[in-house]
């Protein structure tokens, strides 16, 4: 929507300065009308806005947006913006955070594109809205602590959020059937138990054939592949983080044969389970195997000549 008297309203305000790039800011922010934010150069970041009440009004591209209670944002970086309190009888309240996304985030931004340069998504069931402000919480408290971890704790809180987001995202835009969505769930709950599709069918009121044509064309994998991969990513967790034998994690996860669970995890992630849990344990303590430190470090100290051990 684009709306020429709002334009000429912003265009009159004065330019609002962006915090520097490269960290992490957040605040939670009740904002009653007469609030206003410009910037027609944007900032050089990504900023997240989570409405907890209130009505907000961005202005970006030559769009006007309107934010409701679980509207989340996001403006790209460079994107030219004004956003303010929307109505008179009523604050908006929101969280907002600036940020330079890690790279593994980026896959998560794609959300719908409001207008060029806005992304959001609508978080309209209860419990994960309260999830995500309870992120929110985590984030300005881990933000403005004194540990040495604030920096990553804070990162972790806001990862947290982009997840939540994006799954619900992904959602939205594959608006599974229901019957496909209880079966799915029903593979991730009982995945170590054996698959009998004809009990999966009667649940949900499809013939066996049906059932396995419908959930193929909506998951783009078929109940056997589906629930071959729930197994085997359930059994790399247990080699990275439990001590339990290869026998052991093959029974765990549903296979009767740890040789045949050998053979799929092998075809499933380039190695046998027993070098992969070498590989995953290596990265996670890359030092295994190697000198230790203190005779590393004894090395390094009695190469260094006189002279210049003092300095």
């Amino acid at each position: 929507m684009h709306d020429p008297a709002i334009d000429q309203h912003f265009n009159n305000l004065p330019i609002t300065p962006a915090p520097p790039p490269g960290i992490l800011v957040a605040d939670l922010f009740g904002a009653s009308y007469g609030y206003h934010v410009r910037r027609p150069h944007g900032t050089r970041d990504w900023l997240l806005t989570f409405t907890l009440g209130g009505e907000g009004c961005y202005q970006v591209a030559g769009h006007t947006q309107f934010c409701h209670r679980g509207d989340l944002f996001m403006l790209e970086p460079g994107a030219a913006h004004d956003y303010a309190t929307a109505s008179p009888a009523t604050p908006w309240t929101f969280y907002w955070a600036h940020f330079t996304p890690r790279a593994h985030w980026l896959e998560w931004l794609h959300l719908p594109e409001l207008a060029t340069g806005l992304r959001g998504q609508t978080i309209e069931d209860a419990d994960l809205r309260q999830r995500i402000e309870q992120a929110f919480g985590r984030l300005l408290r881990d933000s403005r602590g004194i540990s040495i971890w604030r920096d990553q704790l804070s990162a972790n809180a806001l990862e947290e959020i982009l997840i939540l987001v994006a799954q619900q995202s992904a959602k939205a835009a594959r608006s599974l059937d229901a019957r496909v969505e209880a079966v799915l769930l029903h593979l991730h709950q009982q995945f170590h138990e054996p698959l009998n599709v004809t009990q999966l069918a009667h649940k949900v009121a499809l013939s066996p054939s049906r059932l396995a044509h419908l959930f193929k064309e909506q998951v783009g994998a078929s109940l056997i592949e589906t629930l071959l991969s729930l197994r085997l990513r359930q059994a790399a967790r247990l080699l990275e983080f439990t001590a339990m034998n290869i026998a052991e994690i093959a029974q765990d996860v549903g296979f009767q044969s740890p040789f045949y669970f050998s053979r799929q995890f092998k075809i499933y992630y380039g190695r046998s389970p027993s070098a992969y849990r070498r590989l995953v344990n290596h990265e996670r303590d890359p030092f295994v195997g190697r000198e230790p430190v203190e005779q590393s470090l004894s090395h390094a100290i009695t190469a260094v000549p006189a002279q210049e051990s003092t300095r």
